[in-house]
């Protein structure tokens, strides 16, 4: 009789479970890599902004307004005037600024779709029909106010020189990024959404104060309030009052607003500087050191972060 060769049942068993712890093991490495990949994109997106913000200071001998007026839907955002710094004219020149920027008129512009403005990490684009989404927001400054002048460097009307940057431009905020909302006021997304109280914070600690004392598990709290979509609208603003990943709060009532940024990377941000580089900053940073970040004249002392 041959004798037959082949694997016993145990065998094969040990075999499979040794497969599977394998994969076990290589998912999160992959997942890591991925993530880390993300990041980098991330990062490289912010000194593209950061280039194009430098060039578009050579040409105009200013920086772009955060945004040009308070009316909603008529403002145009910092990122639409550095298109053609970012080698999109193409799109620039298919804008009319004498329009509002939701103008019918824009509507082509609008949709379109830009890699640069979107960071790979978030995957989620439930605005879509609004227009084309970024996650990269200009720094307002740490005062509570965000429809007026501010401290930081793009806010509504601001025309802040390299020379205003009294604090120095690797002291100072430039960009951050911010997740994008989910769309969905029936679901409550504490990091994306905005969340809507009726008071009056009187300045920066009052404002996270008041912002952390709002129900957000009442969806009437839910502010409709879509950052992320669309990249020309001027909205796209960010805060220094409330670390990264924080919650954000509109005191819309009296154009006041806590608006951090935010993002799916592990731990933190990336933060964009005026001397064009990019540094991940952790959730756990020093509130005193985030704001005298934001700041673009506050004469603070920077700490470590």
């Amino acid at each position: 009789m041959k004798r037959r060769t082949g694997f016993t049942l145990i065998e094969l068993l040990v075999v499979i479970a040794i497969i599977g712890i394998l994969i076990g093991l290589l998912v999160p490495a992959v997942q890591k890599v991925r993530s880390a990949a993300a990041r980098t994109q991330c990062m490289n997106n912010l000194k593209q902004i950061g280039l194009a913000i430098h060039n578009y200071h050579d040409v105009h001998l200013r920086f772009p307004m955060g945004a040009e007026y308070v009316v909603p839907k008529q403002s145009f955002s910092a990122l639409s005037r550095l298109l053609p710094f970012l080698e999109q004219d193409n799109i620039y020149n298919k804008i009319d600024f004498y329009v509002g920027s939701h103008n019918p008129l824009n509507d082509t512009a609008r949709m379109i779709e830009i890699s640069t403005f979107r960071c790979p990490s978030d995957i989620h684009n439930a605005l879509a029909g609004l227009g084309g989404a970024t996650n990269y927001m200009a720094n307002s400054g740490t005062n509570e106010l965000f429809i007026g002048p501010n401290n930081g460097v793009f806010f509504v009307g601001g025309r802040v020189r390299f020379a205003d940057i009294i604090d120095g431009t690797s002291n100072t905020a430039f960009f951050s990024e911010r997740l994008l909302a989910d769309g969905n006021n029936a679901v409550v997304s504490p990091i994306a959404d905005v969340f809507f109280s009726p008071l009056n914070p009187t300045n920066a600690d009052d404002a996270v104060a008041k912002c952390a004392a709002v129900d957000i598990t009442n969806l009437a709290n839910q502010f409709p309030l879509f950052m992320g979509a669309p990249w020309i609208d001027g909205q796209h603003r960010y805060q220094h009052i409330s670390p990264p990943n924080g919650r954000s709060c509109g005191f819309f009532l009296v154009g006041k607003a806590t608006m951090p940024p935010s993002s799916y990377h592990e731990g933190g941000v990336n933060l964009l500087l005026g001397d064009g580089s990019v540094r991940f900053v952790t959730d756990g940073i020093d509130i005193t050191t985030w704001r005298a970040l934001g700041t673009r004249a506050g004469g603070e002392v920077v700490g470590d972060y």
